[in-house]
């Protein structure tokens, strides 16, 4: 009983300073920052963001609301100090990870294969045959239909390829990204609408993996459309959040190697 006492008027003083915190605007800083960039946090609780389903908030025993940090059992707050249990991305849900997904840990990608179906078929209805998703034993590849005179061939767009020399994965870049910025187009073959659909098929990818897939999908679009705001380099790992990235180039595609930071 004492814990749970204990518990409640932890509850009633984190949601008081919930609302100090709503009304200000502000969220505190996680301390005790990893080499990552991202702090980790402990001593907290979750706590339901009001009015928006499956999102919470974690919520440490003096109020405070951290942000931007990795909780004590493995759960990623985003930089606006919410963790959702699940994003919905082109028509799947994506459960939130609590660890980074290894290669060994992903066997024969049976794990990708409900969302993936999903995905596949909101890009059938709605690019048509424009893009197709499918999953292999040690690979997911997102491709297109190309028109050479008469004959046609499909053209690997992105891919997700297991690699068992990092216990990691490379991703294969080659298309526009539409990225998280980026206005969606108005019909079916606009540019713009393509390379918004490819960006989350991307955000699957990452999301899939990693504890902060959505930072680490930023981080591959901005580097692959020039702006490269977390300085990924040629041959050299680069940590975002809890992956470590390394870019290869290759001809006419990028190649982005990924594994777990720590």
């Amino acid at each position: 009983m004492k814990k749970i006492r204990k518990y409640r008027i932890l509850k009633m003083l984190s949601v008081a300073m919930l609302a100090i915190v709503l009304l200000t605007g502000s969220f505190a800083k996680s301390t005790d920052a990893a080499s990552t960039g991202i702090s980790h946090v402990k001593g907290g609780v979750w706590l339901p963001v009001p009015n928006v389903g499956g999102a919470f908030y974690y919520v440490t025993a003096d109020g405070a609301i951290h942000s931007n940090c990795f909780t004590e059992d493995g759960y990623y707050v985003e930089a606006n100090g919410i963790r959702f249990l699940g994003k919905s991305i082109l028509g799947a849900t994506v459960v939130m990870r609590n660890s980074w997904l290894t290669a060994a840990e992903a066997g024969n990608f049976d794990c990708f294969l409900g969302n993936a179906n999903a995905i596949r078929s909101k890009l059938a209805s709605s690019l048509k045959q424009y893009r197709k998703l499918t999953v292999y034993n040690n690979n997911i590849r997102l491709t297109s239909m190309a028109q050479d005179g008469d004959s046609s061939y499909m053209v690997d767009r992105l891919g997700l390829y297991k690699n068992s020399d990092i216990n990691g994965y490379s991703i294969m870049v080659g298309t526009s990204l539409g990225g998280d910025r980026k206005t969606i187009g108005q019909g079916v073959g606009d540019v713009d609408l393509i390379a918004y659909y490819d960006y989350d098929v991307l955000r699957f990818f990452t999301n899939s993996i990693s504890r902060n897939g959505d930072l680490v999908a930023s981080a591959i679009y901005s580097h692959w459309q020039d702006t490269n705001e977390y300085g990924l380099r040629i041959g050299q790992w680069v940590t975002v959040g809890d992956t470590m990235i390394r870019y290869m180039p290759s001809t006419g595609q990028g190649l982005y190697e990924i594994r777990a930071a720590f």
